[in-house]
């Protein structure tokens, strides 16, 4: 398995080609912490979130020189933008009204980089970093400065879901300070611990991390923070260097994680930052030295791999064992599985098909001639026949399509002139040529329209006349969106300077791509089924993977160990949440796999599935249901449905001793119909016998009455002690049980098989009757 198939990615259509109708000096910035593109085209900027292509939002800002960044508030009310190193315009969208702000703490201050609050919105609204320092401003009628937290930074890092900032300072010998912004601090305590990275902590007061902060006026820096792209313009960027160290602030399972390599060790540290105190963590993640590699964080786990694609490994920050190599590395772009076809592979296979028959059926000299030129010499005559063919209506063309579909046209034009003399073979080519049309036409004629609606779009947007507009785009074009996958291969060699989590973004072509994983992938990086099965269930949108690997387990008759898993999820989520529902699908990082998704998607699946192993089956069933009584005794959760494929299988399997024994020792749970099942399938007349082809099961009968009896639904068990003719039963069920009372109909069935003379049953009828015990009269009886 290589990083190609375990990283799928796909082409993000609507922005490429909302980008490309932009201006070609238009700007783009990427808000990591709210995940959204921000287009800038002169005065006006244009808001897409990265997971709703359906809306874009417009707003039009009072500046139209260079940005070097820029940021929007969480609700869209406030845009920061820097202009130049020191100053910070800030504009209100509601307002209509621009603030400016300068960074004058000492002499040649300048910006490294700002955010907006979120978890202390109130305190303050927005936080500038700058080298001397970090600004907490507040924004009302001005600019209110809050608090200015000292400090000399010359980088720093910013994980937004959690709110965390690190910093460095070449003035202090590597010494990484922490600042935590999330909650609401009491006399604005935000500073967290400092520390220094292991490979670099000071010794005799000397330390080499400081000569790594290199001014880019004279050289490379050594040291790349990679997060410092952030709110970056990213068409103005540099490209990444191989830099030797990195330092990573990444977001996995909730936590704030400094990530730290060096090529020279070939590790990785991490470090886990929170404001009671900095921990080191015990997974170190080991790869080649003198290698400069890349990390990104993909649904929670740590993909590394290198720019010239000789080293990939994925790491779960929660399995207990090693990183998993991905084998052999090759590009990401390289081996992709594509769902459509090139549009020039499909046009050569059908030629080349369509010549191949005209030289079979014509045995002439002429076609024999024709069919065996090549590829090359019939495109080029198409040119020169093309204009005696203008006037057949029938394979006319659109001018406005591709022109693929144009030299597919004259292809079919010069066959067509040179196979005259045969009627019946134009029309076969001809029709050869309307499918290999119909197959292309809706993805040529989609992608024209698609350009057009792209261009309206904008042009209705730029014509309003409000700052604040929100413009939904029509479903359909997000359905071109899908499944359009190209391949661009060695793309680490190309022009792409941001790489972020799941995104890369290609500057200079204007295209960008995003990557999942591909987790029927993910359990070969690991050496434990348990260990796979969790590393499954920690993921996005996981559920079509886990099943499919908990089939495939079955089907090869591995046993089973992941239900306990499963239980104590389902637990704790239940004990914690009150009234809890289907649509809660994750607890703490893990997705939540509900009793009717096993049921429906693992259970039935395998119970259809020829190939299974029936016994092997009926053991899962067993433990599965074992387990669920053992750990989910306290609450009263049904698994009915589970339940009834069991007794399914142990039918259809003729197991009835095996389904007795079930029963017996209540490892089935009671239930009504169950009940009933268990009667039906002790008589001859039993239609699911019928289609098992199976004898009845006698002792089935009396299973059925106890389990009626436990459940005390004492009415519809004296019906069907009277319908099978058990009248002493019926009596004593009668004496025993107050308030119960029988109807005349099962009595009238049950006559046939019963177990006392007729004299008796009139007895215990008239007995019935005298004490209110039925719902007939004394004429009814008699009519017995």
């Amino acid at each position: 398995m290589s990083l190609a198939q375990f990283i799928q990615y796909s082409q993000k259509t609507f922005l490429n080609e909302f980008w490309n109708t932009l201006r070609p000096e238009s700007q783009l910035f990427y808000d990591r912490g709210n995940e959204i593109f921000i287009f800038r085209e002169l005065n006006q900027i244009f808001i897409i979130q990265k997971n709703q292509l359906n809306k874009v939002v417009r707003i039009k800002i009072p500046y139209n020189g260079m940005i070097y960044s820029m940021n929007i508030q969480q609700d869209y009310s406030y845009v920061a933008y820097q202009t130049s190193e020191n100053q910070l315009y800030i504009f209100s969208t509601r307002a209509n009204r621009q603030f400016f702000y300068t960074v004058q703490s000492e002499k040649n201050s300048y910006i490294i980089q700002f955010e907006w609050a979120k978890g202390s919105l109130g305190i303050f609204d927005i936080m500038v970093v700058e080298n001397h320092g970090i600004h907490l401003l507040k924004i009302d009628d001005q600019i209110k400065k809050v608090k200015f937290l000292q400090q000399k930074i010359t980088c720093s890092w910013y994980e937004p879901k959690n709110e965390v900032l690190a910093t460095c300072s070449n003035n202090h010998n590597g010494l990484i300070s922490t600042y935590f912004f999330k909650d609401k601090k009491k006399d604005f305590k935000y500073k967290g611990p400092d520390f220094y990275l292991d490979d670099f902590e000071p010794k005799d007061g000397n330390s080499p991390f400081a000569s790594l902060f290199k001014s880019k006026k004279i050289d490379t820096p050594q040291f790349i923070v990679p997060t410092d792209k952030k709110n970056k313009d990213l068409c103005q960027d540099e490209l990444i260097s191989d830099s030797i160290y990195r330092v990573y602030l990444i977001h996995i399972y909730g936590k704030s994680l400094l990530a730290f390599s060096n090529s020279y060790s070939g590790k990785l540290l991490f470090y886990q930052l929170q404001y009671e105190k900095i921990t080191k963590q015990k997974y170190l993640l080991n790869f080649p030295s003198d290698i400069t590699i890349n990390l990104s964080v993909i649904d929670n786990l740590i993909i590394l791999s290198t720019f010239n694609e000789k080293f990939s490994i994925v790491f779960d920050v929660k399995k207990q064992r090693s990183e998993s190599p991905l084998g052999a590395a090759q590009s990401i772009f390289e081996q992709q599985e594509i769902s459509t076809i090139k549009f020039k592979e499909v046009e050569k296979q059908h030629i080349v098909h369509q010549h191949q028959q005209i030289k079979d059926s014509q045995q002439n000299e002429s076609t024999q001639k024709s069919s065996s030129r090549s590829l090359e010499d019939i495109q080029n005559d198409q040119d020169q026949i093309q204009k005696g063919q203008s006037s057949n209506k029938q394979l006319e063309l659109d001018e406005k399509v591709d022109d693929k579909i144009m030299e597919n046209k004259d292809s079919s034009k010069q066959n067509i002139d040179e196979q005259q003399n045969d009627q019946s073979l134009l029309q076969e080519n001809s029709k050869q040529i309307q499918q290999l049309q119909q197959n292309e036409e809706v993805e040529q004629c989609s992608n024209m329209y698609f350009k057009s609606d792209i261009q309206t779009l904008i042009n209705e947007i730029k014509s309003a006349d409000d700052y604040f507009s929100t413009f939904l785009v029509k479903m359909k074009w997000c359905a071109l969106t899908q499944n359009n996958v190209q391949i661009q291969s060695k793309i680490y060699e190309q022009s792409c300077n941001y790489q972020e989590d799941d995104l890369i973004i290609n500057y200079k072509e204007k295209q960008i791509y995003q990557f999942t994983l591909n987790l029927k992938y993910l359990p070969n990086t690991f050496d434990d089924e348990s260990d796979a099965f969790c590393g499954l269930l920690r993921r996005n949108n996981c559920k079509n993977a886990v099943f499919e690997f908990l089939i495939q387990l079955a089907l090869n008759n591995k046993p089973i160990k992941v239900f306990q898993n499963i239980f104590e999820i389902f637990v704790r989520v239940f004990s914690e949440n009150i009234g809890i529902t289907q649509n809660d699908k994750h607890y703490n990082g893990c997705t939540v796999l509900y009793p009717q998704d096993i049921k429906l998607h693992f259970f039935q699946v395998l119970s259809e599935d020829e190939n299974m192993n029936k016994q092997f089956l009926i053991e899962i069933f067993i433990e599965f249901i074992r387990q669920f009584q053992e750990i989910l005794k306290d609450y009263t959760i049904s698994i009915i449905e589970i339940q009834k494929l069991l007794i399914k299988l142990l039918i259809q399997t003729h197991r009835f001793t095996h389904l007795h024994f079930l029963v017996q020792y209540q490892v089935l749970q009671d239930n009504l119909d169950f009940a009933k099942l268990l009667i039906d399938i002790s008589g001859k007349e039993s239609i699911v016998l019928q289609d098992n082809k199976s004898e009845p099961y006698e002792p089935a009968f009396q299973l059925g009455i106890d389990m009626f009896f436990r459940l005390s639904k004492y009415e519809e068990l004296l019906e069907y002690l009277l319908k099978y003719g058990k009248f002493h039963d019926a009596a004593f069920l009668l004496n025993k049980i107050p308030n119960i009372r029988m109807r005349l109909p099962p009595i009238q069935e049950g006559i046939r098989n019963s177990d006392c003379q007729r004299e008796d049953l009139l007895a215990f009828l008239e007995d019935a009757y005298k004490k209110q015990k039925t719902y007939f009269s004394v004429a009814e009886v008699k009519t017995l």
